[in-house]
């Protein structure tokens, strides 16, 4: 089997390092992981963990037939509630016996390995998004952080994607004869990929039924040549027929890639070779295999296709390598059948395949965010380039609330992030800094120098960081602030408010001028002057005129006299009175009436 994509990275020191993808397929018996290498490299356990105390949990042997310290049946139990016992009465969830079976496949499949290989997990395709919750979670717990879980229909599919080549339009069959049971998934390839329904799983069919009838005709044809007795009970004897039962299926194995084996019987009194070839087998196992294929017919009939819609059946875990398999499907469907030289790897080696996929995926993408490096370096440099804004004031201490010791580790990162942001925004020129940074001076003579009178330099504020050279202010003889030119007249603001221009030869004021106001006392500054205070006229309180409401007339209501209770009381007692009295009159009347007819009666009677 050839289906490799590796990448080849070089480290610092220059070595070359393969990223490969390593997938995992844990069964109801055995677990297998593929390393997408060329040629590909397998591992193959029993489903069983060994919880030996004081020792790491690993997988049993395939050939080891004991049972001490193992747990298993965790595969098909991800998700159940009720926990499994081991055999020092510690409970496990199944779910972390497939996440510790896991670990350890990973462990032993990627030793020796020259870089961390990118794992991929299956899990059977009818599974629901909780049960692969669950085993997600399992496997965080696990330390297996980095995995990524897929159905097993996409790792198959994967793998038919890389063997056969792109596939067009069509409906696939993917037949998965694993070890206790049957799972049918119907699968539509080419643009519209994806799966059909919900497919179809049945324990009826299996490589333990296989086993189970190669053992019964083992015992059949040991009895029919010699006789024996054996206690059915006793331990040796369970024990020996443990070991017949997995023999057999070595004895299947053997006979899918040959036409003959040998079959070594070990029971107590008896010790036996029995050959089997494979026509026998397949004897054994035809009408399982018929059934199998009326299932299959059943799940297409299910999704409302007609089995003439199938393009090609897939065949999938290790019971399905029987040659009888392959011959049927495509007998009975009339379809053709796809099959890997070793159908129990297809679902890791898919799974494999997913991982180096993965695996290029993101070495392609640190090598492009490694090649934008420079050209950001250069646009970096570029933006930078324009004249350099003055540098900012430093922000005012924050206080004891805003202080590194008080603030979260959240809104320090944003704090942090805001400041980097501010000044990427000065460099480039995109954020200005008072309005100094942007004035033009071209404002006439006379407001420039109001302007330099009246604005005082406040620490913290924009006007600091303004240029020094954005305005010429000149002080007058007097003191008072002036502007102008050389050779022109100067402007002078007296303290009194008036101006005066003053000859810059002569130093007297202009002809027409009113003459400066003398210089202040004390340290030379102009002198504000002071506003007399306006006399606001008071506005007499203004009281306006009472409004008399009229009152309302008042509404006499005639009171209600109503009948008292003795009233109503005496009026219900003669009215019951009166029908009482009634009733007994017409009582009476009935009485009379009736006594008269029977005394008439008993006179007839007795006259007679």
């Amino acid at each position: 089997m050839t289906a490799v994509r590796r990448t080849a990275e070089r480290d610092e020191g220059g070595d070359t390092t393969m990223n490969a993808g390593l997938g995992i397929r844990i069964g109801s018996v055995t677990a297998v992981a593929a390393l997408d290498t060329d040629p590909v490299t397998s591992v193959a356990k029993r489903s069983a963990l060994d919880l030996r105390p004081g020792a790491a949990p690993s997988l049993a042997e395939l050939w080891d037939r004991s049972t001490r310290h193992l747990i298993s049946g965790f595969a098909d139990r991800v998700g159940d509630p009720v926990e499994l016992i081991d055999d020092d009465g510690r409970s496990h969830r199944a779910e972390d016996l497939y996440a510790t079976a896991t670990r350890a496949l990973v462990a032993e499949a990627s030793a020796g390995t020259e870089s961390a290989p990118t794992v991929v997990v299956t899990h059977p395709t009818r599974w629901n998004a909780y049960t692969a919750g669950v085993l997600g979670e399992a496997l965080d717990r696990a330390g297996l952080t980095d995995v990524t879980l897929v159905p097993e229909s996409v790792a198959t599919m994967r793998w038919l994607e890389v063997t056969r080549g792109p596939q067009a339009d069509g409906l696939a069959v993917i037949y998965d004869l694993g070890a206790s049971a049957l799972d049918v998934t119907l699968m539509r390839t080419g643009s519209d990929a994806g799966v059909i329904g919900t497919g179809v799983h049945s324990q009826e069919f299996g490589g333990a039924q296989f086993d189970h009838a190669i053992m019964q005709y083992v015992l059949d044809t040991v009895s029919g040549s010699q006789s024996f007795e054996f206690d059915p009970f006793d331990p040796d004897t369970v024990g020996a027929l443990v070991e017949l039962r997995a023999r057999c299926g070595e004895a299947k194995e053997q006979l899918s890639y040959d036409t003959s084996t040998s079959l070594t019987v070990d029971l107590p009194g008896l010790h036996t070779e029995v050959r089997l070839v494979r026509s026998e087998l397949e004897e054994l196992v035809r009408a399982s295999l018929l059934g199998s294929i009326g299932t299959v017919r059943d799940a297409v009939t299910a999704a409302g296709l007609d089995v003439t819609d199938i393009d090609q059946v897939v065949l999938v875990g290790g019971s399905s390598a029987i040659p009888l398999v392959a011959e049927l499907m495509s007998s009975e469907l009339r379809a053709p059948v796809v099959a890997g030289p070793r159908p129990e790897l297809t679902v890791a080696v898919g799974a494999a395949i997913l991982g180096s996929d993965i695996a290029d995926a993101t070495a392609a993408d640190n090598a492009a965010a490694l090649a934008a490096v420079p050209t950001m370096a250069v646009a970096s440099a570029a933006a930078a380039a324009p004249t350099p804004r003055p540098t900012p004031r430093p922000a005012p201490t924050p206080t004891a609330v805003d202080s590194d010791s008080g603030m979260s580790g959240r809104k320090k990162a944003g704090i942090v992030a805001g400041s980097v942001v501010a000044l990427a925004l000065l460099a480039g020129g995109g954020l200005s800094v008072g309005t100094a940074l942007t004035s033009d001076n071209t404002a006439p003579a006379e407001t420039n120098a109001e302007t330099s009178i009246s604005s005082t330099e406040t620490p913290g504020t924009t006007a600091t960081v303004a240029d020094v050279g954005a305005t010429t202010a000149t002080t007058g003889e007097n003191g008072a602030a002036a502007t102008g030119s050389e050779g022109a007249p100067t402007t002078v603001v007296n303290s009194d408010g008036s101006v005066t221009q003053i000859d810059p030869v002569t130093g007297a004021p202009v002809a027409g001028a009113p003459a400066p106001a003398p210089a202040p006392a004390g340290n030379g500054a102009a002198t504000v002057p002071t506003i007399p205070p306006a006399n606001v006229p008071t506005v007499p309180n203004y009281q306006p005129p009472a409004v008399q409401v009229p009152q309302a007339p008042s509404v006499q209501v005639p009171s209600y006299q109503g009948p008292t209770i003795g009233d109503v009381g005496q009026g219900v007692g003669q009215g019951l009175g009166g029908v009482v009295g009634g009733v007994g009159d017409g009582l009476g009347g009935v009485v009379g009436g009736v006594g008269d007819g029977l005394g008439g009666a008993l006179g007839g009677l007795t006259g007679r």
